[in-house]
């Protein structure tokens, strides 16, 4: 999972932040809150700023909506406090029981296509065209484009013979072959050599602290649905993540359900506060602690070690800081592949729930997450009473389809 200490920073510095300092911030974050998970709940689960998250922080709080980074990470804040009371309070279930399996399959697919979106463009393989097809190949004559073109069949490959570390080896191969490949300027190449191989990390203290809280309350109307996108997006990527890694593990009660939950939500909860009092993107469990129970971890030891890891990587900043757009551009086209796979799960024979679902995903890949999740949300509340089946709609459900109904009524 060290491929977040490339990934994340690039995409934070779309949003105006200085990536050299949020390398530093992202090591600090998936350390300590790593070591978190270790402490409070004891399984080898580790923790880091959650791919698909901070593309939505960054991509549709900031660029789209035009939120300003202070407000962004009070909503990421807040977010993580009603996490935190789902959690102990133990209404977590309920909400989740509000949408369908096939609408959280969704969500989750259509944050994979979001991302896969955002690689594409970011190595030029996609580019901006005229309407009506707003999208076309970009030139992939050109030797930058194209080598981030050939390192999405080559993870691809390297992840179906289960090679350890693919994504973090095409990043390096890409990264060196890219001293050698020209870039945007022809004297210029795509990798530019670092000044150092080590140094003292550099500061992220522009950014403690520095959240609005008071955003949420002074345009409720607005931020109200990117709030509530944040919490179920936490919520359900943390609770498939963590029911996956102890379902592999076996580390599961009697009834097939992941043990120590309260703890192990409440740190991911804790994670998510932290890391916007920090100054960057919600936290999430990450799938690759999948690795360390596939090597026999099964206590919070995992955790607490690949914490130190992340440490030690808070000297690597020069290096880290030299890998271009085109490393890391694979990576988050093959991890948008792996979400978007959910879309394997959608019961298509049922047309109100497969069409909600569909509907879902494609404006969350077009238009925002929030839209896609509010819509999807609405279609699928109508079509279920249309067909007579008002009754299998979750009370709760109904609650959110008719705010979701009312915000778009009040935003027109």
């Amino acid at each position: 999972m060290s491929y977040v200490l490339a990934v994340h920073p690039m995409i934070m510095a779309d949003a105006g932040m200085d990536r050299a300092a949020v390398i530093t911030l992202t090591a600090v974050v998936a350390g300590v809150f790593s070591v978190l998970m270790a402490l409070m709940a004891n399984l080898p689960m580790v923790q880091a700023p959650g791919m698909g998250a901070n593309a939505i922080f960054t991509y549709t709080i900031i660029l789209t909506m035009g939120v300003p980074l202070e407000a962004a990470l009070g909503l990421v804040f807040w977010s993580g406090v009603i996490f935190l009371l789902l959690t102990v309070t133990g209404v977590r279930r309920m909400l989740l029981d509000a949408f369908p399996d096939d609408l959280k399959y969704a969500l989750t697919a259509g944050i994979g296509l979001f991302l896969m979106f955002i690689g594409l463009k970011g190595a030029g393989i996609v580019i901006a065209a005229p309407a009506p097809t707003l999208l076309k190949i970009g030139d992939i004559a050109q030797p930058a484009v194209l080598l981030s073109l050939l390192g999405v069949p080559v993870v691809m490959g390297l992840m179906a013979r289960r090679v350890p570390g693919a994504i973090l080896i095409v990043i390096a191969l890409i990264t060196i072959a890219g001293f050698f490949v020209p870039g945007a300027a022809p004297d210029q190449p795509v990798t530019r050599m670092p000044e150092a191989i080590v140094s003292a990390p550099v500061s992220f203290s522009q950014y403690l602290m520095i959240l609005d809280m008071g955003y949420l309350f002074t345009h409720i109307g607005s931020a109200f649905p990117v709030l509530l996108t944040l919490v179920f997006l936490d919520l359900f990527s943390s609770l498939a993540a963590m029911n996956a890694m102890c379902q592999r593990a076996g580390l599961v009660d009697e009834h097939g359900n992941m043990i120590k939950p309260t703890e192990a939500l409440s740190a991911d909860a804790i994670a998510t506060i932290g890391s916007a009092m920090c100054g960057t993107s919600t936290t999430n469990v990450y799938g690759e602690s999948a690795a360390g129970i596939e090597s026999g971890g099964r206590t919070g030891l995992v955790a607490l070690f690949v914490g130190f890891l992340f440490f030690l990587a808070l000297f690597l900043n020069p290096l880290l800081l030299v890998i271009p757009v085109q490393a890391t551009a694979p990576a988050l086209v093959f991890i948008g592949l792996l979400m978007f796979s959910e879309v394997r799960h959608i019961n298509f024979d049922n047309i109100v729930l497969g069409g909600s679902a569909i509907l879902t995903l494609i404006l969350m890949g077009v238009t925002s997450i929030s839209d896609g999740m509010a819509l999807g949300m609405i279609a699928y509340t109508v079509g279920t009473v249309l067909t007579g089946k008002a009754r299998t709609v979750h009370p709760l459900g109904w609650v959110l389809a008719a705010c979701f109904i009312g915000y778009y009524a009040m935003v027109g």
